[in-house]
């Protein structure tokens, strides 16, 4: 497996925390929708629904060169592709000793893609986006508190105090009171990234970066917080949510740059992670 994808990924992110754009933070609620394949209407996942929002475009919809050609349309002279990674598993061929062992063997593959926003092709037979309407405070509220609700085999959750933490040893989440928080928006945001953490208790996920003996600090922390981070930003994703006030400062920024820079794979693995995390928040299967 090509290390290259990973450091060209990771190369994208590290760009954008730079500049202190965080890709994983949006106005969910303002946007058409997650970024999503065109022709497949699936929406791309992981550290791809990250790649894709960093551009400035309007249009949620993506396609490969070969599916806007399929469409009748075209590249705009000068438009630049956008790198996404797709992981699958892969058998290989085996001895017949090994296949009448029962033994079957699984290797992960990482491939890529190049994709380009509707927006940078012309000539194709996209039907015109219609926008949204914009869900309002109380709706999102309401998404957001029934996405909690919902949530397979929960942690304990109370509130109280002025810190938000989570603490694996009797699965209990703690959070400051609702009205602590300057919006609501904040608050569930804060609680989906706890959530997130308690996805990795060993009744669910079992993440050793929950599980496991883990400093404060330590390189293994940065990447179960970061996990966090993600899987809350995929939450807030799934109910319309704006979580950009969360964890933007300078401080979480150099955080999350010291473990990329670190480790090229951290962003693939750590989105990865955190889509399965939110997956189980919601309560889905995911059919790869």
């Amino acid at each position: 497996m090509s290390t290259a994808i990973y450091e060209n990924v990771t190369k994208t992110i590290i760009e954008a925390l730079e500049r202190g754009v965080v890709p994983w933070k949006k106005p969910w609620h303002q946007l058409q929708s997650v970024p999503t394949n065109a022709t497949t209407n699936r929406p791309y996942r992981g550290v791809n629904t990250f790649l894709l929002s960093i551009h400035p475009y309007t249009d949620h919809r993506w396609l490969t060169l070969k599916q806007a050609n399929e469409l009748g349309g075209a590249v705009k002279p000068g438009e630049k592709a956008t790198t996404v990674v797709f992981w699958k598993r892969w058998k290989p061929n085996v001895p017949a000793e090994e296949q009448e062992s029962g033994v079957t063997r699984e290797v992960p593959l990482l491939r890529y893609f190049k994709v380009f926003n509707a927006e940078q092709c012309v000539g194709h037979s996209l039907p015109e986006l219609h926008i949204s309407e914009e869900y309002k405070e109380h709706e999102r509220i309401e998404r957001a508190e029934l996405l909690v609700q919902h949530m397979p085999s929960p942690p304990t959750i109370r509130e109280g105090g002025d810190t938000a933490w989570y603490r694996p040893s009797d699965d209990h989440v703690q959070i400051p009171e609702f009205k602590r928080f300057r919006t609501p928006d904040a608050y569930y945001a804060t609680l989906f990234h706890e959530l997130g953490h308690a996805t990795g208790h060993e009744s669910r996920l079992n993440r050793s970066g929950v599980m496991g003996q883990i400093r404060f600090g330590s390189g293994e922390y940065s990447k179960e917080e970061l996990v966090a981070e993600l899987t809350s930003a995929f939450c807030a994703a799934t109910v319309s949510l704006d979580d950009r006030l969360m964890g933007d400062s300078a401080s979480y920024i150099d955080g999350w740059l010291s473990v990329l820079k670190a480790d090229p794979k951290a962003v693939v693995i750590a989105a990865a992670q955190a889509q399965r995390a939110a997956d189980l928040i919601r309560g889905v299967e995911y059919a790869t």
